[in-house]
C-alpha cells in the first residue's frame, strides 16, 4: 500500500472557496510542504525530505528566483558578471603573453629558437589539475607559498602575507594568473604558425616605402594576425565561461559571498555554481541548477554561432 496519496482540500482564498489537490501522508494525515517544485514530508526526528514520485508544475519560478530573491539574485548577478570578466580576462591576457612571445620567436636574428620554444610550452604539456594542485599548494599558499614567502614578504619586505585564496579580490587576481599560466602556450603556438604565414614580401615592402617597425606590426600583421585568430578567441572565450576544473580544483569557487542563501562563492563561474547548488550546500537543489544550466546552453550556443559566422563555416555548408 502507498503511503502517500492524492486528495482534494478547500481552502479560502480571496473570499472564495477554492478546491486543490495536495499530496498527504496517508498514516499521519499531514499535508506535504509543495517547495520549489516537489513536495517534502517530515521524519521521526522533525527533519524534512523530499519524497519520492510527486513533482509539481512551477513555471518559470526558478529562473525568477535569479532576479527576485535578494540573498539569490544578488550573489547570481556578480556570479554572472565573473563569469563573462573571467573569460574575457583569461582570453585577454593569455592571448597578449602569447602574441609577444611568439613576435620574439619569429624574429630571424634570434639563435635558439627550438629551445626556447620548448621550455615554453612545458605549461601547456604538463597535465592541467597537476599545475592547479602545484599552484594552490606550493605558490599560493599562505604561510609557506613560495610567492608569499619569497616574493611578496622577501622580496618587497611586506609584513604581512598575501591571502591569496581566502581574499575576494586575491582570488580572483589567483585564478586569473594560474589559467594565464595554463593558456599563454597555446596561444602562443597558434599564433606563431600565423605569423610564419605572413609572407615576407609584404614586409620589404613597407620597409621600402619607409615604414616603421610599430607601422608595419600595425598596418600587417595585426590586421592579417587576426582574420586567423579570432575565431580562436571565440572558442577560447566559450571554453574560459564552462573551465570548470581551474575554478573548481584551485579556489572550489570560494571564498564565500556573504549572505547568499545559496553556496555562492567570490571566485564561482555559472558552471562551478550550477554543480555546487546540484551537489553541496543546502541541498540538491536541481530545479535551480537546471535554469542557470539552460542559460548557460544559450548564451555558448550564440558563442558557436558567432564562432561559426567568423570562421565562415556557415558559407562553407551552403557551398
Amino acid at each position: 500500500e502507498r503511503k502517500y496519496g492524492i486528495k482534494v482540500i478547500t481552502s479560502i482564498e480571496s473570499g472564495r472557496a477554492v478546491q486543490k489537490n495536495v499530496v498527504y501522508n496517508k498514516k499521519t494525515g499531514r499535508v506535504l510542504i509543495e517547495r520549489d517544485g516537489y513536495f517534502y514530508d517530515i521524519d521521526d526526528n522533525g527533519q524534512e525530505f523530499a519524497v519520492d514520485g510527486y513533482i509539481s508544475n512551477i513555471g518559470f519560478k526558478n529562473f525568477m528566483k535569479m532576479f527576485k530573491d535578494p540573498r539569490i539574485s544578488g550573489p547570481f548577478v556578480k556570479i554572472f558578471i565573473w563569469t563573462f570578466t573571467w573569460a574575457a580576462l583569461s582570453v585577454l591576457f593569455t592571448f597578449t603573453i602569447g602574441l609577444i612571445l611568439a613576435l620574439v620567436l619569429n624574429d630571424k636574428k634570434l639563435k635558439g629558437t627550438k629551445i626556447y620554444r620548448t621550455l615554453l610550452i612545458i605549461p601547456w604539456a604538463i597535465p592541467a589539475f597537476i599545475s592547479v594542485l602545484v599552484w594552490k599548494n606550493g605558490m599560493f599558499n599562505e604561510t609557506y607559498g613560495i610567492i608569499n614567502r619569497f616574493i611578496v614578504m622577501g622580496l618587497f619586505g611586506a609584513e604581512k602575507p598575501i591571502k591569496w585564496l581566502s581574499d575576494p579580490f586575491w582570488a580572483k587576481v589567483a585564478v586569473l594568473l594560474v589559467n594565464t599560466w595554463l593558456g599563454f602556450p597555446y596561444m602562443m603556438t597558434i599564433t606563431l604558425g600565423a605569423l610564419q604565414s605572413i609572407p615576407d614580401e609584404l614586409y620589404e615592402a613597407a620597409s621600402i616605402d619607409g615604414a616603421t617597425g610599430f607601422q608595419r606590426f600595425r598596418k600587417i600583421t595585426f590586421p592579417l594576425l587576426m582574420i586567423a585568430v579570432a575565431p580562436l578567441l571565440v572558442g577560447s572565450f566559450s571554453f574560459n565561461f564552462n573551465n570548470f576544473v581551474g575554478i573548481y580544483l584551485l579556489t572550489g569557487g570560494g571564498p564565500a559571498i556573504p549572505g547568499s542563501s545559496t553556496p555562492a562563492g567570490a571566485t564561482d563561474i555559472l558552471i562551478s555554481y550550477t554543480y555546487k547548488l546540484a551537489f553541496e550546500g543546502r541541498g540538491q537543489d536541481f530545479g535551480f541548477a537546471s535554469a542557470i544550466s539552460i542559460l548557460i546552453f544559450v548564451i555558448v550556443g550564440g558563442l558557436s554561432w558567432l564562432n561559426f559566422k567568423l570562421s565562415g563555416a556557415f558559407e562553407e555548408v551552403n557551398r
